[in-house]
C-alpha cells in the first residue's frame, strides 16, 4: 500500500524550537510564541500521521488561528502604544499571514490541503514570524510602564 503523502514532509525543517534568543523581552508574548510553536509541533505530528483525520488537521490548525490573532492584536497594541517606527508593515505582515491560514483552513474544511504544502507554510511562517518580524522590533514589544496597560 501505498502512503497517501511522503513520510517526511520537512526532512531537516522542524518547526523551530523555543530558545532564550527568540525572546523579544515580553514575558506574555514570549508565552505566545511558545505556545505556537508547540500548537505548530502538535499540526506537524498529525501531518506526518497518515490515519490522522481531516477533522483532527482543521482543528489543529484552528487552534493555531485563533492564538494567532489574540497574540498578533496584542503584539500590534504594544507595538502602537511604544511607537514602533515599522507598525504599519508589521500588521500588513500579520494580514498576510491571517489571510494565508484562512485559506489553508478553507482548504483543509474542503478536504483540499496539500500536506506537504502546509507543513511547509506551518514551518516557514512560525520560523519567519519570530525572527523576521518580532526580533527586529524587540526593543518596541519590550514591557514598559505605560506598555503594561494593554492588557
Amino acid at each position: 500500500m501505498q502512503p497517501k503523502h511522503p513520510p517526511e514532509l520537512n526532512p531537516g525543517r522542524p518547526v523551530p524550537t523555543w530558545s532564550s534568543s527568540l525572546s523579544v523581552g515580553n514575558a506574555k508574548l514570549d508565552e505566545q510564541h511558545i505556545t505556537l510553536l508547540e500548537l505548530g509541533r502538535d499540526l506537524m505530528r498529525l501531518l506526518d500521521t497518515e490515519t490522522a483525520t481531516q477533522v483532527q488537521i482543521h482543528a489543529a490548525l484552528e487552534d493555531i488561528v485563533k492564538q494567532s490573532q489574540l497574540h498578533d492584536a496584542r503584539e500590534e497594541k504594544i507595538l502602537e502604544v511604544n511607537g514602533c517606527p515599522t507598525l504599519a508593515e508589521h500588521k500588513a505582515a500579520h494580514q498576510t499571514s491571517r489571510a494565508e491560514l484562512a485559506t489553508l483552513l478553507s482548504d483543509v474544511s474542503r478536504g483540499a490541503q496539500d500536506r506537504a504544502a502546509l507543513s511547509r507554510w506551518v514551518v516557514d511562517w512560525m520560523d519567519h514570524h519570530i525572527s523576521e518580524n518580532d526580533l527586529p522590533v524587540k526593543d518596541y514589544l519590550r514591557q514598559t510602564p505605560k506598555a503594561r496597560t494593554t492588557g
